[in-house]
């Protein structure tokens, strides 16, 4: 697993496929897929560097990529490369709590 981190992250259209895209320069980035022909391009400044599966994750909750295609996309990258268990920790820690608890029955095998 790499640790290399970006500033620039986002979702592209390209030959009927949206993909997650990530980058440290918006704007070189940004004229690169347009003169290659993808279409929707969606970037953005993460508000701080990282990873791309930490990225992925912000990504998820942002409301610029709520769009079913653009959670497919970032799902996607995260089952094949990422780091799922970065993907779905959560980004606040909470006190663990109880939710339900159950009693074992008695078993007796029958030997």
């Amino acid at each position: 697993m790499t640790t290399k981190t970006y500033t620039v992250a986002g979702t592209s259209h390209y030959k009927g496929q949206t993909k997650v895209r990530f980058t440290n320069d918006l704007s070189g980035r940004v004229r690169t897929l347009h003169k290659d022909g993808h279409e929707q391009i969606r970037l953005i400044t993460l508000p701080r560097a990282m990873t791309k599966t930490e990225a992925c994750r912000f990504l998820y909750d942002a409301d610029q990529f709520q769009l079913p295609e653009c959670q497919e996309a970032i799902e996607n990258w995260v089952v094949n490369n990422g780091d799922t268990r970065e993907f779905i920790r959560e980004s606040v820690e909470r006190e663990p709590e109880i939710v339900n608890t159950y009693i074992a029955e008695e078993f007796e095998p029958d030997f």
